[in-house]
């Protein structure tokens, strides 16, 4: 059940009751539950479980009278809140972004970036899941992280997903070995997408979800799933030159392979929740 009684949070939705799955109409296998929103109860769709990851923008911000937000809370339960300490790196809260299908936004941007601590409920079993939500806005002129979990500079070690010379690219291992990523066609800046990045224990795969949908995938054996130390960052490309400019709506990250089933189940979740056809 969520927090109550905070300022600073916004829009609260407490779950109700079980978990029923099965299918909804043309969305396919999906997973309801009932929602409290705005004091009333109603049906709704939610992620496969298995996360240890979950930040919406409609729960759990906590933002000043200028909606500069110092943290994004988790609503997994494992506390891997996302935090801004510095006050000159606050990303932005838009309380209704009418691209994100009226939902509230998180805007990262010209060095903006936000960090969960990090834990062991971030860590890999031998294959992960990563869904997020975003809008690009625009990027530098030379790279640009947009998420990730990798070691500090040299982003060796770990996994993450960036901008090069318009390309978005997804790795594991090391950022600059072209056998250990693929890269997908840039998104452009109209529209909301899903980003989704995979990875089974033998396969690395990507897609983007959405208007500007591509996806691969290639064979990858790695066990260097972990980067030590580390939390899960947007927008942190280890300078502000290596910062992009996002509206983020949601994150959900899966420590283990999630199951084509799940998969289904989470993606109709988002589609159904940002109007993604």
């Amino acid at each position: 059940m969520g927090r109550r009684g905070n300022s600073g949070y916004t829009n609260p939705d407490f779950r109700f009751g079980g978990i029923e799955t099965g299918y909804s109409g043309s969305l396919g296998l999906t997973q309801h539950y009932l929602t409290r929103k705005d004091g009333n109860l109603s049906a709704g769709l939610q992620p496969a479980p298995g996360y240890s990851v979950w930040s919406k923008s409609t729960f759990g911000v906590t933002k000043d009278g200028s909606n500069n937000v110092s943290q994004w809370d988790d609503q997994s339960g494992n506390d891997n809140h996302f935090k801004q300490g510095t006050s000159g790196d606050y990303p932005q809260y838009e309380a209704s972004n009418p691209v994100l299908n009226n939902l509230p936004s998180i805007n990262a941007a010209n060095g903006d970036s936000m960090e969960t601590d990090d834990d062991s409920s971030l860590d890999a079993s031998g294959g992960f899941c990563l869904y997020v939500v975003a809008k690009r806005n625009s990027y530098p002129s030379t790279f640009s992280f947009f998420v990730s979990r990798t070691n500090g500079t040299t982003w060796s070690t770990g996994w993450g997903i960036y901008y090069y010379a318009g390309v978005l690219r997804f790795f594991i291992d090391y950022w600059n070995t072209a056998s250990k990523r693929i890269e997908l066609d840039s998104p452009g800046t109209s529209d909301v997408n899903i980003y989704k990045f995979q990875y089974d224990g033998s396969t690395i795969a990507a897609a983007i979800i959405g208007t500007d949908a591509d996806s691969d995938s290639k064979s990858l054996s790695t066990t260097d799933l972990n980067a030590s130390g580390e939390g899960i960052s947007l927008n942190r490309g280890g300078s502000d030159a290596y910062d992009g400019d996002w509206d983020y709506g949601e994150v959900l990250w899966y420590p283990a392979t999630l199951s084509a089933a799940g998969q289904e189940i989470t993606e109709n979740y988002l589609k159904d929740r940002y109007n993604i056809s």
